[in-house]
């Protein structure tokens, strides 16, 4: 039986993370990305729900830094 746990980053739904198999050190879960920011991680296997939250975490802090950057770009010197 698959299990599916949902993955969301300071209230952002950004996927499920979805059972693959039963391995020796425990079941590979794969992430199904349903927000575009974390599209590149769709299809990744990580350790855990947990450890595929942490990345998607970082991916999402990313993009905002990207897009504040944008906003704001450099004073000419």
């Amino acid at each position: 039986m698959h299990m599916s746990r949902p993955i969301e980053v300071e209230g952002r739904f950004l996927g499920v993370a979805v059972t693959l198999a039963s391995l020796p050190a425990g079941p590979a879960w794969r992430f199904i990305a349903t927000d575009p920011v974390v599209e590149d991680l769709d299809g990744a296997t990580f350790p855990s729900p947990a450890e595929a939250a942490r990345v998607a975490g970082l991916v999402v802090r990313r993009s905002r830094r990207a897009g504040a950057a944008a906003r704001w770009p450099a004073t000419p010197r």
